[in-house]
């Protein structure tokens, strides 16, 4: 049966090529977008590179300070690190920094660089991969030395074929002592892709009161995943400890700690009315449902369509026996064969798109900032779409089945309406 099924599918889709070109189309065009972007979600929530330990640790990025007619939102102000947030005991390590740009001004023109001024657990925290030398020390943050580590790209630009490491290199107007070079880091890195790394402790300026926002995110490494849950506790009580010191009338709010995923989902432009990442995961699923859906609904339409040229062959098959059932398993099997063939199409065209076109797809997902990004299918993904697809697939092929399989013959066969 299904042997005469198959053959009975391709002469179908040899005789109507411009509704199965409409089928495979509908499908494999929707798994390839659905592959692509899923590229830009998931590179954002497990870069890799420094950060590929990130399912242990958990980041804060920004606070708002509110009263009844006030508000101000910024990153996180020094004195609440230094003070409370350093002094923490459950996290195996603390790293907190802000970011700087620095433009170079030479021969080739305004050369944009990525300056991140760090504590020195910043090192214990990230992974890291040094090319040569060491991460600064405890003792050279607090003595605000003036030395710093660069990434290949610095050292390419500066010390190209000569030793790096004690070098002195002129950063916005300062010297700075080279202690290391490290593996430049993927752009999509966002906590610790930088060019140029240096101690916090040169700074100036930033959130030097209570009442006062800053520019510094932090990100606690926990032991495993079980300690997490400590670290948000005591973050908690931490948090509730500062409010009697703020001015009257004022709370505390903090854009974490919080997870990858859930500092990914986050709307923290209000954290006081934040209720957790649910609903931001439900939209993302509501629209990978309604991407889905498209080709399903376009399938039910060019079935129906079909149904009126495929009419006689009906009828005739109905004249000489075929039952109800058969008919129904045959529409069943001819849609799930069809979006199992678009399917395959649509992971084809996603790796030609990203492996033949991978510098444009950095430029659009990245917007032109994709630096040491690495770009891969899900192949996981690929299956939940799959299956997705072919259980759409069932149930778009129902109406048209049952419409099918009521046919008359002899109305059919005598020109009658379907």
């Amino acid at each position: 049966m299904w042997k005469t099924s198959f053959i009975q599918f391709f002469k179908i889709i040899r005789q109507n090529k411009f509704f199965t070109f409409l089928n495979l189309f509908g499908v494999s065009i929707t798994i390839m977008i659905v592959l692509i972007a899923a590229i830009k979600i998931e590179s954002t929530i497990k870069p890799g590179g420094p950060e590929r330990n990130n399912d242990r640790m958990l980041f804060v990025n920004n606070e708002v300070l509110s009263a009844e007619n006030h508000m101000a939102m910024g990153g996180i102000s020094l004195i609440k690190i230094e003070e409370y947030f350093s002094k923490m005991t459950s996290p195996k390590a603390i790293a907190f920094g802000n970011e700087t740009p620095w433009s170079y001004f030479g021969e080739q023109g305004v050369e944009e660089f990525s300056v991140k001024n760090v504590n020195a657990e910043w090192w214990q925290v990230f992974d890291f991969e040094f090319l040569e030398g060491r991460p600064f020390g405890t003792w050279e943050v607090e003595q605000s030395s003036n030395v710093l580590v660069i990434d290949e790209k610095v050292q390419n630009r500066f010390f190209p074929d000569q030793n790096t490491l004690g070098q002195m290199l002129e950063v916005s107007g300062k010297s700075y002592k080279v202690v290391g070079v490290v593996k430049s880091v993927p752009s999509n890195c966002t906590y610790s892709f930088a060019n140029v790394y240096m101690p916090y402790t040169l700074t100036e300026g930033d959130g030097k009161e209570l009442m006062q926002t800053g520019s510094f995110s932090m990100i606690f490494l926990g032991a495993s995943e079980a300690n997490l849950v400590e670290i948000k506790d005591e973050f908690e009580s931490i948090r509730k400890r500062i409010i009697p010191f703020l001015d009257e009338g004022y709370e505390l709010y903090f854009g974490g700690p919080e997870n990858a995923v859930d500092s990914y989902l986050r709307d923290w432009a209000n954290p006081k009315h934040y209720e957790g990442s649910t609903a931001r995961k439900l939209k993302i699923l509501g629209r990978f449902f309604l991407v889905m859906l498209l080709p399903a609904l376009n399938l039910i339409s060019i079935q129906l369509i079909r149904i009126h040229e495929r009419s006689e062959e009906i009828g005739v098959r109905k004249a000489f026996g075929a039952t109800r059932s058969g008919l129904i398993k045959q529409i069943l099997y001819e849609n799930t064969l069809l979006t199992f063939i678009g399917a395959l199409l649509g992971l084809l065209l996603a790796l030609i798109v990203v492996y033949g076109f991978h510098d444009l797809v950095i430029k659009t997902l990245f917007n032109d900032f994709g630096e040491g990004v690495s770009l891969s299918i899900n192949f996981i993904l690929f299956i939940i779409c799959l299956v997705a697809s072919l259980a759409l697939s069932l149930i778009s092929g129902i109406i048209p089945a049952i419409k099918m399989s009521r046919l008359e013959p002899v109305e059919v066969l005598n020109g009658g309406k379907l």
